[in-house]
């Protein structure tokens, strides 16, 4: 077999920071799938290092080049989504095997472990409506390519910032490309500077357009964020002093970028009044509703969603799982 060229392997450490090496990605890939060949022995073929061959499987499984599906469940799992489905009405449940390091990583998980699950879900003419976040851009990436006609992806959260990094997280365009669908945005900040600069962005008619897109979706996919961990203050959109305020103010989490109360009713303050998201009133109104979130800081506010009935179908870990039936 050929060795990879000089010029290919003038790469960096990291995988995201350089231009995508997918061929020789692939070629790994084939040797340590299919071949059955460990990675010294890659990195000796293919004439680079081994530290080189695991980043790049890693990176591989992240973008779905590669994805693996395991044809079994645990019994008291399968015992645990019937449990979860009897008792607060749900429709499809999966509950997976969390043993992730952090919730972080337990978000990718459950995010890539619900693309198999809502699949069958996607038909020809639906609007879809998406959040954003860990979870949902990890079930984005992991979606197998299915091509649908006449579809349309819309997102339920502001879709601009001035930081890049937030493309870790928006799963709009990830999901549009692989059902081949339409793509809307909702034009402005996430979290606008004011109650007035909100006010002002909503009366556009670029932005009526796409709310009345997405107050038609057929399925909308969503997840949570608990008090202290969600994705909307990781990425610095509610400064220390605003946290602090609306935690005191009792609020449990974060949903579609509003934090709830113990009600699940946004709370009444400052904050909440300047993002520019899908209100909850109006996604409860959707007719296929699927919450895909795990971990214990999260517990509480998808007790009090799962409670309100804001979700049809549920995907989490068997410790979230036990946790909403009180057995945690």
């Amino acid at each position: 077999m050929a060795r990879a060229t000089p010029d290919i392997l003038k790469l960096g450490d990291d995988p995201q920071r350089e231009s995508w090496p997918e061929q020789l990605a692939v070629r790994i890939c084939w040797h340590y799938y299919m071949l059955g060949r460990t990675q010294q022995e890659i990195a000796e073929t293919l004439g680079i290092n081994r530290v080189r061959v695991n980043r790049l499987l890693a990176e591989a499984r992240r973008r779905g080049i590669v994805r693996v599906t395991i044809h079994s469940k645990l019994a008291e799992n399968v015992s645990l989504e019937q449990r979860l489905a009897e008792t607060f009405g749900l429709n499809l449940v999966e509950v997976v095997i969390g043993d992730a390091a952090d919730e972080s990583q337990l978000a990718e998980v459950l995010g890539r472990a619900a693309a198999g699950s809502v699949s069958p879900l996607y038909e020809d003419g639906m609007t879809i409506g998406i959040a954003w976040g860990i979870t949902l851009k990890a079930l984005a990436q992991a979606t197998e390519e299915k091509p649908l006609q006449d579809a349309a992806v819309v997102s339920m959260l502001g879709s601009l910032t001035r930081r890049s990094s937030v493309d870790a997280y928006e799963a709009t365009t990830d999901l549009a490309a692989r059902l081949h669908a339409e793509c809307y945005y909702l034009p402005g900040p996430i979290v606008c500077d004011s109650e007035e600069s909100r006010n002002t962005i909503l009366q556009q008619p670029m932005m009526r357009e796409v709310f009345l897109k997405t107050q038609s979706a057929d399925l909308g996919l969503a997840s949570v964020g608990g008090l202290d961990s969600s994705t909307i203050r990781l990425m610095g959109f509610v400064n220390e002093a605003e946290f602090e305020e609306v935690s005191k103010a009792g609020a449990i989490g974060n949903f579609l970028g509003y934090y709830l109360d113990a009600q699940a009713e946004i709370l009444d303050h400052p904050i909440n009044r300047r993002v520019l998201g899908f209100p909850p009133s109006d996604f409860i109104k959707i007719p296929r509703r699927v919450m895909i979130s795990g971990g214990p800081t999260k517990v509480p506010v998808l007790r009090a969603l799962i409670e309100r009935g804001y979700f049809t179908d549920l995907v989490t870990d068997s410790d979230t799982a036990r946790a909403l039936l009180g057995e945690g």
